[in-house]
């Protein structure tokens, strides 16, 4: 029984070590996903990574309601200040897209008569990026944008003009479109303020529209 004493003490200090291990490997882990442990959900790490700026959309291929197949309008040797607000849609969404497209027509009216008097205002632009490719093609989006009543100088609506592009688009900025099994998406509702080199400088509920167009305008003026 004594000589059995050593091997059970060893394999109890082998056992220990193995969990020490396995504990610090946990929280070496958790520190790097959470930042330090700052942040805990997907979203606070998304705001940390904007207040970081780390996170920069590519110049993507778009095509727009009005049939025309250009660059997305943000690029790195754009010399106009200019500012970007934009939301990810689907043209068949009955819930929340029908909510920000109610707070982009109220950033529409104000951009309309603002810029009236304050230059600035005419550097922001609104943009409606649907993500559902198999979809939502011109038709989709003209029918939208006749139902917000867009104005194109104002705000536009458009899709990428293939799969790759819309999967770095959102990859990019962190954006999440998940089936919903129903034939539609569970997706983020954000308004996203990109500069005019595609450098996302802010992230706002639909809800927090004129703080997004306050940040906007203060892009713009410089």
């Amino acid at each position: 029984m004594r000589s059995a004493l050593p091997s059970e003490a060893l394999s109890r200090w082998c056992s220990a070590a193995l969990c020490l291990a396995l504990s610090v490997a946990f929280i070496w882990g958790a520190w790097r996903q959470t930042s330090g442990f700052d942040v805990w959900t997907f979203e606070g790490l998304r705001q940390l990574q904007v207040a970081e700026g780390q996170l920069r959309a590519p110049v993507v291929t778009l095509r727009h309601s009005d049939g025309s197949v250009a660059p997305a309008p943000w690029h790195a040797d754009s010399a106009v200040p200019s500012a970007y607000l934009v939301d990810f849609i689907y043209t068949r969404c009955p819930g929340l897209c029908r909510a920000l497209g109610s707070e982009y027509q109220q950033m529409q009216r104000e951009l309309i008569v603002r810029g009236q008097h304050d230059p600035a205002y005419r550097g922001v632009q609104l943009l409606s990026v649907s993500f559902d490719l198999a979809h939502d093609g011109v038709p989709q989006l003209q029918r939208a944008a006749a139902q917000w009543g867009a104005q194109e100088v104002h705000w536009r609506f458009a899709v990428p003009d293939g799969e790759a592009d819309s999967r770095a688009l959102l990859r990019s900025l962190g954006v999440v479109a998940i089936p919903d099994g129903a034939g539609g998406f569970v997706h983020n509702g954000d308004i996203h303020l990109l500069d005019r080199n595609g450098r996302l400088r802010g992230l706002f509920g639909f809800d927090e529209w004129p703080r997004a167009l306050a940040a906007a305008r203060k892009l713009t003026a410089g």
